[in-house]
């Protein structure tokens, strides 16, 4: 089904829509629940490349409209991600592995948005330095804890289309 990246979409809003939510609630203290990362570990494993690659780019094009950050850095880095999961399957085949690529994806994905959101900011560097760890570290723990229910939605939308997961080689 070519539109299976759509409807998965659809699907995964809800969790960016309580994410940025939990981010409005935590703006006094600058802290983004990023979750970006860990919604497109999932379809990744299940997708044809060009249907993670679609729902990569809608995904950080979503989650960039509320940020002040460069357009088409979020969306891009995604993209790059969706095509290196897409292209190593093998590695999201279990859960352990699917835990260890949620933690880095959305720990990568959120150092590229701060580096972005962060260029040209007037804060000195020492402010960015600690803001950057308790960010890394949130989205690491935000990754790992959310990818089950994340991914348990993903994979029951991708079950009622009868999408089989996609083969090792791309």
């Amino acid at each position: 089904m070519g539109w299976a990246w759509l409807i998965l979409l659809l699907a995964t809003y809800p969790w960016l829509l309580g994410a940025d939510l939990a981010s409005d609630a935590l703006a006094s203290s600058s802290l983004i629940f990023f979750l970006s990362g860990t919604c497109l570990v999932a379809p990744c494993r299940r997708l044809k490349r060009w249907q993670a690659v679609l729902f990569a780019a809608c995904l950080g094009f979503l989650f960039e409209a509320r940020r002040p950050i460069p357009d088409g850095v979020l969306a891009l880095s995604l993209v790059a991600i969706a095509i290196f999961l897409s292209s190593n399957r093998q590695l999201l085949r279990n859960t352990p592995g699917m835990l260890r690529a949620a933690a880095v994806v959305n720990v990568s994905c959120c150092l590229i948005w701060f580096l972005a959101s962060s260029y040209g900011s007037p804060s000195p560097a020492t402010d960015l330095a600690g803001q950057l760890f308790l960010q890394l570290l949130l989205a690491g723990i935000v990754g790992t804890i959310g990818l089950l229910p994340i991914a348990l939605t993903q994979n029951a939308v991708l079950d009622r289309l009868s999408i089989p997961p996609a083969p090792d080689n791309p």
